[in-house]
């Protein structure tokens, strides 16, 4: 009777949690032919094949090829795999390498005319990875500078 309860209460959260994602068609690099009639909420960064998008944590601000905001997406890669992946094919998407770090959550940044993306990947704990795109405007200016003052006893 306790399995058949707990079996049936991990179906009823795992369902709970399936209800808030949208399955992401994969891209493929431009080849200058028009897109596919299916969802695709943005078209200027690779999306890998088994994405699927968490509905609560994205913020999409415009659409397609200049939107700004946040895409959470869980993929069925492994962090590694995920970090290779964007390493990769963002550059097929004409972003051009700033930085990246790999880790135990991993970080990539790239820019783009006059915006900028930073990619985080991040292990879950079912499996897979969990990967953040950040888009926005790119500040333009000055470097930032770090200023130093002497220790005082």
């Amino acid at each position: 009777m306790v399995r058949a309860l707990c079996a049936g209460g991990m179906l009823a959260l795992l369902s709970a949690c399936a209800g808030s994602e949208t399955d992401l068609p994969a891209t493929v690099r431009p080849a200058g032919a028009e897109a596919a009639p299916d969802f695709r909420p943005v078209t200027d960064i690779p999306i890998p094949e088994d994405a699927s998008l968490d509905n609560e944590r994205s913020l999409i601000l415009s659409s397609r090829d200049q939107w700004t905001g946040r895409i959470v997406m869980k993929v069925g890669q492994s962090p590694n795999k995920a970090y290779a992946f964007y390493q990769r094919e963002m550059a097929a998407f004409r972003w051009e390498p700033v930085m990246s770090v790999q880790s135990e959550i991993s970080v990539l940044t790239f820019t783009r005319d006059d915006r900028a993306a930073t990619i985080q990947v991040q292990p879950r704990t079912i499996g897979g990875a969990l990967v953040i795109v950040t888009v926005a405007p790119r500040q333009e200016g000055r470097p930032a500078t770090i200023r130093t003052a002497p220790l005082t006893r």
